[in-house]
């Protein structure tokens, strides 16, 4: 038999579910035994099996009201002991946590104890200053500090609550502060070693410029070496160029009023060297020199900051050589007659700067490409002014001097040209851009000068300043020819740079009157820098321009040796046959013209020996081989020969080696 009890508001019902059951039956949770439920066979179901079972249903449900009544208590129990031990519970993790950050306070104040008093050591260490502990151990320690900060200020964002590091880190940073600005003041106390001093002492002397010693530029670079890469890095330098151009332009200050002015008189010629500039000058290329070996030494082990700071040292002395530069250029302006030659001195100047800037980065480099082009429109204009006043002093000319001598455009060409030699690199440097079109005269003709090659290298500055010198003297020489053409013939449209010329009658005098004052010109040339200067082309081009007037000179006796060419007759016979009458005459014509030619030559005293030799010798070749060929031809012609012949060969040779002397 099986029973099920049923709970209904504190009571249990038991119901019969199965009979015969051999196991124990399992009621709401409880278990009731075989015993209990075991009943004899006799016994009346329908009474004894109910009364019995409601009996132990009645104890069943009591016990069942019991256990849940204890079960609500225990229950409502357990509630209150929970509400009293959640907060024990809270307040034991608060202590927990109190405890942990007890004792991570106790760390953390050890740890400021020990980094405390490492940085009091430091700190002792430092305070006793740079001169007395040795800038390699100063800069030492200032390093340990700059670790110790460094290793606290990783850790710090892990403990943003905590305040216990917080003076520690800011006594270590003003300490750090502290020691790199004394770092500094060392710093710009060794470079104010040098003090501001008049270079012109040095360049006078001949002494180098002041430098560091090695110590001096041993402590430099260390410390440069500690702030590099440092947030620092750029003020240390800053440093660096701020005292080293500063000192430069106090040691140029000194030159400066100088450079400003030109000790030669206002309206007397420049004199070479008169101008502080070029005092000024060598100054600033000793500095700029020594400013590369100061950064070659100090950044030997940081290349790629050698140019920028040399560019940032040199820069405002740049300026200022710039400025001076162009004040002295306003002064050659104003005055080109007597200062335009101070101009070559300028070009010599800026050149020679921008050599030693050769390569370096600038940031006003700029300003010298200013100064080079404003001074070469100076120089090139003195090109074309000296051809224009040659032209000008030669056509001032009325007359031809009553001795054929020298004229006062010759002095004042050669003098002109001779101050252009004295300023050779100036003149070379202001070559650049520059063409021969830039100083020839606008009525050039080829012919009248005496340039042949046209194949020379005119990128060479030596062959065009070659070139204008010989285009000075050929403009010389062809327009005294003009002028004495017009003085001679005034009525006729002069025939300049012909020797074959019929249209001029005058030109044993002519040529002579020229070369009278090219020996003046070759002998400058032979005694000045022009010798050099006008190198091979121009001493050929020198040769030919004489060669054209010693033509000159010879014509006249070119037109005599004419009258000796045989004339040839045909009689009635149709034999030919020379008329004696006609050979009569040609030797009278001879000697006449001989005579007349020996008398007019002789008057012609040349003081140049090579040009006496060249002269005669022209002569010589040009009479001689005509005058021997006719007369041993014609010399039996005659029963008397001595009454119309009036000169043996050897007669005349000896007439003509006393002609020129």
């Amino acid at each position: 038999m099986c029973l099920n009890v049923f709970e209904n508001q504190g009571e249990c019902t038991l119901k019969v579910l199965a009979v015969n059951s051999k196991g124990p039956l399992k009621c709401s949770g409880f278990i009731i035994s075989k015993a209990f439920i075991e009943m004899p066979a006799e016994i009346d179901i329908d009474e004894a099996d109910v009364l019995v079972l409601s009996q132990e249903l009645q104890k069943t449900s009591k016990l069942t009201f019991e256990i849940n009544k204890s079960l609500k208590k225990i229950a409502a129990t357990s509630n209150q002991s929970s509400q009293l031990f959640t907060p024990i519970l809270a307040r034991n993790n608060v202590l927990t946590t109190l405890q942990r950050n007890i004792e991570s306070t106790l760390n953390s104040v050890a740890s400021v104890k020990d980094l405390a008093n490492e940085a009091s050591k430091y700190e002792i260490i430092l305070q006793k200053g740079i001169n007395q502990v040795g800038l390699k151990q100063y800069t030492q320690v200032v390093h340990k500090l700059d670790d110790m900060l460094e290793d606290i200020q990783s850790g710090q964002a892990n403990r943003e609550e905590n305040s216990e590091f917080h003076g520690i880190l800011t006594h270590l940073e003003q300490l750090i502060k502290r020691s790199e600005a004394q770092l500094r003041v060392y710093f710009i106390s060794i470079l104010n070693s040098i003090k501001p001093s008049d270079p012109q002492i040095n360049i006078t002397k001949k002494m180098p410029f002041p430098y560091y010693e090695d110590q001096q530029l041993g402590a430099l670079s260390w410390i440069l070496d500690y702030f590099h890469g440092n947030s620092e890095g750029s003020i240390i330098q800053d440093i660096l160029v701020g005292e080293r151009s500063k000192l430069i332009l106090k040691c140029m200050a000194f030159l400066e009023p100088f450079a400003k002015e030109i000790s030669t008189a206002k309206n007397a010629p420049y004199e070479k060297g008169s101008s502080g500039m070029n005092s000024y000058t060598e100054a600033l290329l000793g500095f700029i020199a020594n400013e590369k070996s100061l950064v070659d030494d100090l950044y030997s082990q940081y290349t790629e900051s050698k140019p920028h700071v040399l560019s940032q040292i040199l820069s405002p002395l740049i300026s200022a050589y710039a400025k001076l530069f162009g004040a002295n250029l306003k002064i050659v302006r104003s005055n080109l007659e007597n200062f335009g030659f101070f101009s070559f001195e300028l070009v010599e100047s800026i050149n020679d700067v921008k050599k030693s800037l050769r390569g370096k980065e600038l940031q006003n480099y700029n300003l010298l490409q200013d100064c080079t082009q404003e001074v070469r429109q100076v120089t090139q204009s003195l090109f074309r002014d000296a051809i224009d006043r040659i032209i000008k002093k030669a056509n001032s000319i009325s007359t031809i001097p009553s001795n054929n001598g020298v004229t006062e455009a010759t002095v004042d060409t050669m003098s002109r040209l001779r101050k252009f030699s004295e300023y050779k690199n100036g003149c070379l440097g202001a070559m650049d851009n520059i063409t021969r079109e830039n100083w020839l005269p606008s009525n050039y003709k080829e012919k009248e000068y005496t340039l042949q090659n046209e194949a020379l290298n005119w990128e060479d500055h030596n062959v065009l300043l070659s070139c204008f010198i010989s285009d000075c003297i050929d403009t010389l020489a062809v327009n005294l020819e003009r002028k004495a053409q017009i003085a001679l013939m005034p009525n006729q449209e002069p025939d300049v740079a012909n020797p074959n010329s019929s249209k001029n009658k005058h030109k044993q005098r002519i040529g002579f009157f020229i070369l009278m004052n090219l020996t003046l010109v070759e002998q400058i040339v032979e005694k000045s820098e022009l010798n050099l200067m006008l190198a091979g082309e121009g001493h050929s081009r020198l040769e030919r321009l004489k060669k054209r007037y010693i033509s000159y000179m010879v014509s006249d006796w070119r037109d005599l040796t004419a009258n000796l060419m045989d004339s040839v007759f045909i009689d009635s016979s149709g034999k030919k046959s020379k008329d004696k009458e006609q050979i009569k005459e040609k030797f009278r014509k001879f000697n006449e013209g001989f005579e007349d030619l020996v008398s007019k030559t002789k008057q012609y005293k040349l003081s140049d020996p090579s040009l006496k030799v060249t002269l005669k010798s022209e002569i010589i070749s040009l009479v001689m081989p005509m005058y021997e060929r006719f007369y041993s031809r014609y010399k039996d012609s005659f029963k008397n020969p001595r009454k119309h012949i009036k000169y043996t060969p050897d007669e005349l040779t000896t007439v003509l080696n006393q002609l020129v002397r």
